[in-house]
This record gives C-alpha cells, structure tokens and sequence, in this order.
C-alpha cells in the first residue's frame, strides 16, 4: 500500500511538471509564430475564463493520468516510454487546436528521445519501430497527395502524416489502421455535433464541408487509444469475446 501510494504521488508530481512544460511550449510557439500566421485578436472575458479552465484541465488531467499510468508501470522504463508518448501527442494536438499548425520540433525531439529508449532499453524492436515511422508517414502523405491531385486542394497537411508516422514509432505499422480508423470515426463524431450544433443559426453545408479543421488531435487520440489498449491487451480480450 506505502509502494502503490508513493507511486501515485510521484506519478501526480512528474505530471504536474509536464503539464508546465507542455503549457510553456504552447505558449512559446504562439508567440513566435509570425504575425500574418497566427492573428491574435483582443481576448473577451468568456474566451480568457476558458482559456483558464483549459489550462487547469490540462495539469488535472495530466496529474490524474501519471498517477495511475506510474502505479501500473512502477518506475520503470516503459513508463518513461509511455511518458515520451503522451507528452508528444498531447503537446502535438493543443498546438494544433490553437493554431492548425503542427511543431515539427515536437515530433523531432520524440523520435530522438524515442531512439535513446529503444537503444538502451529495447534494441530489438528499432527495425520495427523505424518501419512504423516511414509507414505510417507514407501512408497518410500519399492519401493526402491523392486527394489534392484529384480534388484541387489541401485535405492533409504534411505535419498530420509526421505524426502519424511518430505514432507508428510506438504502435507498430500493423496498427496504424486502427488508429486511422479511430481518428476518423472520432472526427465524423465531432463534426456530425458541429452540424446539429449549427443547424439552428443558419447553417450552411458548404461552409462547413470546406471548413478546415485540425486532424493530428484525432490521430493522437486514436494513437493514444491503441498504444494503451495494446499495453494493457484490450484487444486480446475484445477478442476472446
């Protein structure tokens, strides 16, 4: 019981320092962004007390998470793995919510830093998790190349197919499927919302159909999803019933 409680306490403290930094960078890359970029509009009272409430859920929610992700792991290194992880992806979707822009610099230190765990940790699976990364960047670059080829214009941005090739790192390419499917079903669902949010004010299919909208928070979602449902063996179980 003392062991399971120092882990939840230590687990809360490393979360509460991550959410510092995940919110510092956000807040870095914000402000270097150029100004014909990203325009920063005056802030009313409502936009800045969710903005608050924003921050506030990001150090709960990454307080409660270490916590319970450190008494599953224990102090050991997949726990620094899976730290890696979320940090990456949950760094990776705020700055795309906030901007539609994707922080290269994010997914570079990732993979370095997912590299360093591998050759110290697991050398054997670095083909594997190399292979997951080309595949999985590949593979939503050329849907993205595709579609722009066919219909005249952007649906993918080059940074969603980087992250989903970071997120092949950990998963594997024989998941990435999953994942897509996931961040796709996740984003009808968040987009059929919107629909019947707007459908009372005027609403106007096209506007909305043409509207872009940030698509590397739902990979990193289905990402999440999958790399945990893999750990704990959720799947393996799903199967047997």
């Amino acid at each position: 019981m003392i062991d399971i409680t120092i882990n939840f306490i230590g687990g809360g403290i490393i979360g509460v320092v991550l959410a510092w930094i995940l919110n510092q960078w956000t807040r870095l890359f914000i402000n270097n962004l150029p100004s014909e970029d990203y325009k920063v509009s005056p802030i009313s009272t409502s936009e800045n007390n969710l903005k608050k409430i924003s921050i506030f859920g990001l150090y709960i929610g990454m307080t409660i998470f270490t916590s319970i992700l450190n008494v599953w792991r224990q102090w050991s290194p997949e726990f620094l793995n899976d730290l890696i992880l979320v940090g990456a992806l949950v760094g990776l979707a705020r700055i795309d919510i906030k901007t539609m822009f994707i922080d290269g610099r994010i997914i570079a230190l990732a993979v370095i830093l997912r590299l360093i765990w591998l050759l110290f940790f697991a050398p054997q699976e670095i083909i594997n998790s190399f292979t997951g990364l080309l595949f999985g960047a590949g593979m939503l670059y050329l849907t993205g190349f595709l579609y722009q080829t066919f219909r005249h214009r952007q649906g993918l941005g080059d940074g969603d197919a980087a992250v989903l090739g970071l997120i092949g790192m950990w998963v594997g390419w024989h998941e990435l499927l999953k994942v897509i499917l996931i961040a796709a079903l996740s984003g009808i669902l968040i987009g059929g919302i919107a629909i019947l949010k707007n459908k009372q004010n005027n609403f106007n299919i096209k506007h909305f159909l043409t509207t872009k909208i940030p698509f590397s928070p739902f990979l990193c979602f289905g990402g999440l999803i999958v790399y945990f449902f893999e750990e704990t063996g959720f799947f393996e179980l799903l199967l047997v019933f």
